[in-house]
């Protein structure tokens, strides 16, 4: 593959160092986080056919390391919450052995991010698996860094507030593997969306994902979030119809550092679907979530893409905003409604189903329109009118909930 650093499968089976590309999200989203690289690479290298992925339970998925797809990965993929540089595995189940296996692994380190004077810090990812707790685990890392590094005669130093690089250490089905976390810092925490993110915000992954599940495709269809709340759907859709980079308000990934990947970040800190023009709409009732959702729009720099409006979505009027996408250049007969309604914490029974059955209603006005819902209340499906076509458990912030897609 074009610009990898990638080993035969069977040198992987039996090597201590691998060499692989990680992209790990919420449980669930195996399938989507390949559909939307796959996209991605599609449009910024021609030349590049990502392989199959290799499931990793149920919210991983692994490639071959290539250069190029990494810096796709870590600057555009929305449905990801970190991008792995997967460097070491083991199987030992004691801190001795593991220590011993980085080590040699380590003392044979020939990939550009092993120099002298790096800084670096170490979180424990997945760790529940191994006998050892967590910090024990982080200090044998640590330590083979360190003691392997001084004797190839570099000095590499621990910085748990600005590092150069964050490795990680995982296990899963009693394999330790020791990985480069090209993100640096969690990819759901895009940078736009201001602290508290108005009542029960959605993250920001889970909206690309709710995305990518009602297959809007932008260059067709509207877009409408009638309880948009702090606008994290919208801004997620006006992203991803443009390919925007997910780094804002001056964030950077940690690959920026490592050689090689400067040039290819740089190149790629635009949209890749620049063409596309997204028409969107995002409504709110409340007052002061739809003024802190301002700000949001702004530094996610889709202000001008997202045509907002504060008040009751049972006032939109459908014919009104059928010549509101005409105006703007689409199709009026396409369009997609999704959003994440209450759950029921705040709502007696009666208006939650009044309010689900008005959704219902407000679709229904929109022919040729689809419509996706996260949700908890297994009473949606009644009070909306129709059972869903696809429906998919999706889990929030730990509720589980389930994603309704009805056409």
């Amino acid at each position: 593959m074009a610009g990898g650093m990638s080993e035969t499968p069977a040198a992987e089976d039996t090597a201590r160092r691998v060499d692989r590309l990680q992209l790990v999200g919420i449980t669930g989203a195996n399938k989507v986080m390949a559909g939307e690289l796959s996209r991605l690479v599609r449009r910024a290298f021609d030349d590049i056919r990502l392989p199959e992925p290799v499931k990793e339970g149920q919210g991983a998925v692994s490639y071959p390391f290539d250069l190029r797809t990494a810096a796709v990965a870590v600057m555009h993929h929305r449905t990801s919450s970190r991008v792995y540089w997967n460097l070491y595995r083991s199987r030992a189940e004691r801190l001795e052995p593991l220590y011993d296996d980085l080590c040699a692994a380590i003392a044979a380190e020939d990939r550009p991010w092993l120099r002298d004077g790096l800084s670096f810090s170490v979180h424990p990812a997945s760790t529940q698996e191994f006998a050892a707790g967590a910090r024990q685990l982080v200090g044998v890392l640590k330590n083979a860094l360190i003691d392997t590094a001084a004797k190839r005669g570099l000095t590499l130093r621990v910085d748990v507030d600005a590092p150069d690089l964050v490795f990680a250490i995982k296990v899963f089905e009693g394999v330790v593997t020791v990985s480069l976390d090209l993100g640096g810092q969690a990819m759901n925490q895009r940078g736009y969306r201001s602290e508290g993110g108005g009542v029960a915000p959605l993250r920001e992954t889970v909206a690309a994902m709710l995305v990518m599940l009602a297959r809007h495709d932008a260059r067709t269809e509207a877009f409408l979030d009638p309880m948009a709340g702090s606008g994290t759907l919208a801004i997620e859709a006006a992203c991803m119809a443009r390919g925007r980079p997910l780094w804002v308000g001056g964030r950077r990934p940690a690959a920026v550092r490592l050689p090689g990947f400067a040039a290819l970040c740089t190149a790629l800190d635009r949209p890749l679907f620049g063409d596309t023009r997204p028409i969107v709409f995002a409504n709110e009732l409340d007052r002061a979530t739809f003024g802190q959702a301002e700000g949001n729009y702004r530094r996610a720099g889709v202000d001008t893409e997202v045509e907002r409006k504060c008040g009751d979505f049972r006032d939109i009027d459908p014919d009104a905003l059928r010549r509101r996408v005409a105006a703007r250049g689409g199709n009026p007969d396409r369009g997609l409604i999704l959003c994440n309604p209450p759950y029921g914490e705040r709502l007696a029974p009666d208006e939650l189903n009044g309010l689900y059955r008005e959704l219902g209603t407000l679709w229904r006005h929109l022919p040729g329109w689809r419509a996706g819902f996260i949700v908890a209340n297994p009473e949606f499906e009644l009070a909306f009118g129709q059972l869903a076509r696809v429906k998919k458990p999706v889990s929030n912030a730990q509720l589980p909930a389930y994603f309704l897609l009805f056409d």
